[in-house]
């Protein structure tokens, strides 16, 4: 195509990323009307100055395309408005925005970059999370872990984080690192507290030939034995199988309300994610988010269980297109001070999810 000689026209060919005044030159930057023209795909940002002379300024794409894969494709800051013209697609192709802190005692508020300020706010819980359950139950009583989450009554604790599956280890048996378990009695199914909390026995050792346990595996000391018992307890027996890791009987007569608790330190970190981008967002990295999906202005809480780690590495991605089939980016095709006509343009401009 060529260019008619029009007085006062500067014209350039643009190749490559950069400053359009500069690649003008000294002398023709200073024309009052400015024709750029690209001669070959654009990787990376156009930048355009402000200077009083312009009076007219074109960008025409020319079948070529302007992408950034980390930021914004078009910077002017011309008082003048930029005309786009051309049918190549000018966007941005960033869509993540990754966050990271690696020390394990980090509180407080991190703000992820072009993500019109989403944050990650990560804080202490110093509170009492131990889960308490109890089952009336007539006559011996088998069980293991899964057996207390899904037939047990909340006493204590209902609130805690996991306090629905907090008695199992994903397997059916008992949990050992969300806290500690215990046996911590029988009373009659009248009562709504046990007793005394120092009737207990842990229930996390592996299965062997023993049949009757005693009640502390640090001491030889049999159930009827245990001291401060403090209550009319009727349980005569522990046993635990062989066959079966994990799998315990109590042993009594009646009908009585077996109690388990799980003993936690309360010291928990609880990471808050916020969203303020105008579309969702997904959450991965696994540490501590893994393919979760927030809504755009929603929030997303996550508690680690028995954990003061608060360090974390959070990528959010984005997807998807407008109403106008533009694709989303974190960032706008121009985040100059100065505008864009797309009149007499036939390509397809990225959209901002800010």
């Amino acid at each position: 195509m060529s260019i008619p000689l029009i007085s006062g026209l500067g014209f350039t060919e643009v190749s490559s990323a950069g400053n359009l005044n500069d690649k003008a030159g000294t002398a023709k930057s200073k024309l009052p009307i400015q024709f750029f023209r690209l001669s070959d795909n654009i990787s990376g940002n156009l930048t355009l100055n402000n200077d009083s002379a312009h009076k007219k300024i074109i960008l025409d794409t020319n079948g070529k395309t302007i992408t950034n894969s980390s930021g914004v494709p078009l910077t002017t800051n011309s008082s003048t408005t930029l005309e786009l013209k051309g049918s190549g697609n000018i966007q941005s192709t960033l869509k993540t925005s990754t966050a990271a802190v690696s020390s394990t005692s980090n509180t407080g508020t991190t703000v992820f970059s072009n993500t019109d300020s989403s944050t990650i706010v990560v804080s202490n819980i110093d509170t009492d999370t131990s889960v308490e359950k109890y089952i009336d139950n007539s006559g011996s009583f088998q069980y293991k872990g899964s057996t207390i989450d899904s037939n047990g009554t909340f006493s204590l604790g209902s609130g805690t984080p996991n306090a629905s599956s907090i008695f199992d280890n994903g397997s059916g048996y008992f949990n050992n690192t969300d806290g500690t378990v215990f046996f911590i009695g029988d009373t009659s199914t009248s009562e709504t507290t046990p007793f005394a909390f120092n009737y207990r026995l842990n229930p996390i050792f592996g299965a062997n030939t023993v049949s009757q346990l005693r009640m502390d595996e640090a001491a030889n000391i049999g159930i009827f034995q245990y001291p401060g018992l403090g209550f009319n307890g009727q349980v005569s027996g522990h046993n635990r199988y062989s066959s079966n890791p994990g799998f315990h009987q109590l042993n009594y007569s009646g009908t009585r309300r077996l109690w388990w608790r799980v003993v936690r330190d309360g010291n928990d970190r609880r990471f808050v994610f916020t969203n303020n981008l105008a579309i969702s967002c997904v959450l991965s990295g696994a540490d501590p988010y893994d393919g979760v999906t927030v809504s755009a202005g929603a929030t997303n809480t996550i508690t680690t269980t028995n954990s003061t780690d608060g360090s974390f590495n959070i990528t959010i991605t984005i997807s998807g297109n407008n109403g106008s089939s533009q694709p989303f980016a974190l960032v706008p095709p121009n985040d100059g001070t100065g505008s864009i006509n797309t009149d007499a343009y036939t390509g397809t401009l990225s959209a901002s999810a800010l």
